[in-house]
Formats: structure tokens, C-alpha cells, sequence
């Protein structure tokens, strides 16, 4: 499969800091994957990428987790013209109240679609949600696998986790093109 490391470096998505992940974990390297729709070339890159993943598996329904899923679960739906719905981690305090929006039919194989794995919590949470509403869910696709627990975690749950590309091999990629350098630490942590 075709790279997208230096892709997600020239438009600035891979961050080397401190920062503190939506599991609470904390890292040396951020992927901002929510700035890739501001970069089409990017995006279209992605998509095709994701698309040709995605093609030989057999799904009713694609959910997006809100928010770092939706722009690319929406466009994954549309390309394979399949239904869309989107999972979010917190009830709306308004309206219908729901976690899931769209609609679930009954024994309805769902795919579910988010930007980065890193424990797989967020995944695990849609499931739970699509589960209770009787779907089928045996699958979840990511374009970024951190490597730091999803798959395990998913596979307990009987859910498989495919992914475009994992956080060490991006970094090894953007080492060995000298894009960056003194990460050699995260990628021992990631072995």
C-alpha cells in the first residue's frame, strides 16, 4: 500500500511535543489527522487509500465516530454508496439525546470509521452503543494504528482492527527520509 507519512508531514499533521491523548495516555507525537480535509490533496490520497481497503469487506452501514471519523466516514459512505451514521462519545444534552445518529436496522453489519487508534476506546464505545441497538459490528477501520493497545483491545471484543499504516512505521518513514529525527525512544516504546 502506497505511503502516507511524508504526506501527513508536509502538511504538518505529525506533532513532536507533550501531549496528552483522548485515552488520557501521554506522547511525544500528536497525528493531527482533523487538518487533513484542509489539504485535498491530502484527503483524496486518504480516501482512495481507505476506499481500496474497504472494498472486499462485506458492510451495510459505515459509522464515523464524531469528530476525527466524520469527514472521512462521510466520504467512504458516499464512494461506496453505503449508508452513513456517526457515533458520538457524549449523549446531546438537547433533542433526541442520542449517541447515534442516523439509523441502525437490526442485525445491520456496521463498519466503524475513526482517524487514530491508540487504546481503542473510542471504537469500543461505538461498538457497546451499536451493539445495544442490535447491529453487527466485526470490524473498524482507522487510518493510523498507534500500536498502543487498539488491536488487542478491539480483538477481545471480537472486532478487527485495519488501519492504512501504524504510528511507527510513519516514523520510521519520515527518519529514514531525515524529515525528523530524535524519535528513536518511541519507536523502541511502539516494538
Amino acid at each position: 500500500m502506497e505511503s502516507i507519512s511524508l504526506d501527513l508531514h508536509s502538511i504538518g499533521a505529525v506533532k513532536l511535543g507533550d501531549f496528552v491523548l483522548s485515552s488520557g495516555m501521554r506522547s511525544p507525537v500528536y497525528l493531527d489527522l482533523r487538518i487533513v480535509p484542509s489539504h485535498p490533496e491530502v484527503f483524496r490520497k486518504i480516501v482512495s487509500l481507505s476506499v481500496q481497503a474497504l472494498k472486499n469487506l462485506d458492510f451495510d452501514i459505515v459509522c464515523g465516530i464524531a469528530t476525527g471519523g466524520l469527514p472521512l466516514s462521510s466520504v467512504i459512505a458516499y464512494l461506496m454508496e453505503k449508508p452513513l451514521i456517526y457515533f458520538r462519545r457524549s449523549e446531546k444534552e438537547h433533542g433526541t439525546m442520542k449517541r447515534i445518529e442516523g439509523e441502525v436496522k437490526k442485525g445491520a453489519n456496521v463498519i466503524v470509521v475513526d482517524d487514530v487508534a491508540t487504546t481503542g476506546g473510542s471504537i469500543l464505545e461505538a461498538v457497546k452503543a451499536l451493539r445495544e441497538q442490535g447491529a453487527v459490528v466485526r470490524k473498524a477501520f482507522v487510518v493510523v494504528d498507534r500500536g498502543q493497545g487498539a488491536r488487542k483491545n478491539l480483538m477481545a471484543e471480537d472486532v478487527e482492527l485495519i488501519s492504512i499504516t501504524t504510528l511507527k512505521k510513519v516514523l520510521l518513514e519520515l527518519r529514514e527520509a531525515g524529515a525528523i529525527s530524535g524519535v528513536e525512544e518511541v519507536i523502541k516504546e511502539l516494538e
